[in-house]
C-alpha cells in the first residue's frame, strides 16, 4: 500500500498514517476483521498489495480510532489490551488483536471501543460490530478466557449537545456504551467455520464470489414524492407505484433517486481492481 498526499496535509499526518504499526506480530491465515469481511476484497488486496495506493486525507477516521489506542493503555491492571490471540479451523490459523477492545477476564465482559458517527449508533450497533465482537469472544474462548457479556464502547467525534437536547433517539451523551448480544457457542462455531471455508474457497476459485448487497453498502432506488415550489420530498417510497399514487393525490410529481453501492464507489480500497465494481477492469486487467 503506498500512501500519497493529494490533500497537501501537513508532514506529520502523512508520518502518523504512513507508520500505522497495526497488525502486530504474525497474523495467522486471517484477521478476525477480514474474516467477517468480503472474501473478494481481502484476495483482491492480496494480488495487488503493490499497486495498491490511498490518499493520507482518506485515513484521518482510522488515525483517530488508533488514538483510542493509547487511551486503553491506562486501563486498568486486570484488563486484557495490547495482545493478539490464535486459534485454528480448518487447517487456517485465525487471529484477533486487542487494541480497541478490553477485556476484563473477572467479570467476562469485553469492551469494543469505536470512534464513530453519532448518527451510526441512534438505531444500535451495526451487524458488522456484532459478527467482530462475536469473534473475538470464540478466539478469547479458546484462549481460556471465558466471555460472558459484550459491549461497544462509541466515542461519538460529531455528537452535538443541542440535537441531544432535541430528545428522540439522538444519543445524550458522547459516549454511547450498547449491548450486544452473545451468540450459542453452536451458531458461532458454525459461522467461524463457514466463514474461513468461504474465504478458503475464494483464495483458489478462478472467477472471484461477488459481494453481497450488505457488503457493498448498497443503497436501494428510491422515489421521491415532490410539489413544485417545494425543496424537500413530502415522502420517500421504494415502491414506484406507491410514489406515482401519491403524486398524483398531491398534485406533485415522482423523482427517482438512483441506487447506489457507497462502499464500490467510494471506499473500497480495491475497487480500481475489481469487475464487479468497475466491469472494465478485467478487461483492462487482461489487456
Amino acid at each position: 500500500m503506498h500512501i500519497t498526499n493529494n490533500a497537501n496535509l501537513p508532514a506529520a499526518i502523512v508520518e502518523a498514517v504512513t507508520n500505522d504499526p497495526y497488525p502486530h506480530g504474525r497474523v495467522g491465515d486471517i484477521t478476525a476483521t477480514s474474516l467477517i469481511d468480503a472474501p473478494r476484497i481481502r484476495v483482491l488486496r492480496r494480488r495487488h498489495a503493490d499497486e495498491l495506493t490511498e490518499d493520507a486525507a482518506e485515513r484521518i477516521w482510522a488515525l483517530l480510532g488508533q488514538a483510542v489506542h493509547t487511551i486503553l493503555e491506562r486501563a486498568e491492571p486486570s484488563a486484557v489490551t495490547e495482545r493478539r490471540l490464535y486459534a485454528e479451523v480448518d487447517g487456517w490459523q485465525v487471529s484477533g488483536q486487542f487494541d480497541r477492545a478490553v477485556l476484563y477476564p473477572e467479570t467476562g465482559l469485553l469492551q469494543d471501543y469505536k470512534v464513530t458517527s453519532a448518527w451510526a449508533v441512534v438505531n444500535g450497533f451495526k451487524p458488522e460490530w456484532g459478527r467482530q465482537l462475536n469473534v473475538l469472544r470464540w478466539l478469547a474462548l479458546h484462549n481460556g478466557y471465558p466471555v460472558t457479556r459484550l459491549q461497544v464502547v462509541a466515542l461519538l467525534r460529531d455528537w452535538s449537545r443541542g440535537k441531544a437536547a432535541q430528545g428522540g433517539r439522538y444519543p445524550q451523551h458522547q459516549v454511547a456504551v450498547l449491548e450486544v448480544p452473545v451468540w450459542a457457542e453452536n451458531v458461532l462455531e458454525d459461522y467461524i467455520r463457514e466463514r474461513v471455508q468461504l474465504h478458503q474457497a475464494a483464495e483458489q476459485a478462478q472467477e472471484l464470489p461477488e459481494c453481497t448487497p450488505e457488503e457493498r453498502w448498497e443503497r436501494p432506488t428510491t422515489y421521491a414524492v415532490m410539489r413544485k415550489g417545494r425543496k424537500s420530498a413530502i415522502r420517500v417510497l421504494e415502491d414506484p407505484e406507491a410514489a406515482a399514487q401519491r403524486a398524483e393525490q398531491e398534485g406533485g410529481y415522482v423523482e427517482t433517486r438512483p441506487g447506489r453501492a457507497v462502499r464500490c464507489e467510494e471506499y473500497c480500497p480495491v475497487r480500481d481492481f475489481c469487475d464487479q465494481a468497475r466491469p472494465g477492469a478485467r478487461a483492462e486487467e487482461a489487456a
